[in-house]
């Protein structure tokens, strides 16, 4: 009997534990923004690491002359980041008839744009369980 008392006790106390636990290996992803032009708003998506396209609903908002973006307590994992620059204030990234971006554009890990815009995979970076900064530039058509 003692044994079954003693279970009782400590089955809620062990999923506390681990429910405090798993927040506490939530960290942050802090963003540096570089190549900003004026003050216009910079949107920023978030994907997943499973995700094969970019999300287009908008994660955040960096209005004014922020330079930095920080997503708060987001689990360990792979994320791929998509940054734009909305010059022209209609909530969208401009595009060209042929797809080129109008306005700044920038990806985690930086990669090039030659080729067009990079799927999540190729902009995967890894989040531990502490905080993760990254860098972002936003480039524009030349």
């Amino acid at each position: 009997m003692p044994q079954r008392i003693l279970q009782t006790v400590t089955w809620p106390r062990l999923l506390a534990l681990l429910f405090v636990s798993s927040q506490a290996v939530a960290g942050d992803i802090l963003i540096d923004v570089e190549g900003r032009q004026g003050d216009a708003p910079v949107h920023l998506a978030l994907v997943l690491a499973d995700q094969p396209d970019w999300d287009t609903r908008v994660l955040h908002l960096i209005q004014g002359g922020e330079a930095e973006l920080q997503l708060r307590d987001l689990p360990p994992g792979r994320y791929a980041v998509q940054l734009f620059q909305d010059l022209d204030g209609d909530g969208e990234l401009a595009l060209s008839r042929r797809g080129v971006p109008r306005e700044p554009v920038g990806f985690s890990t930086n990669p090039s744009l030659v080729n067009g815009q990079p799927t999540p995979l190729r902009c995967l970076f890894e989040h531990g369980s502490g905080d993760t900064r990254i860098t972002v530039k936003l480039r524009s058509k030349r």
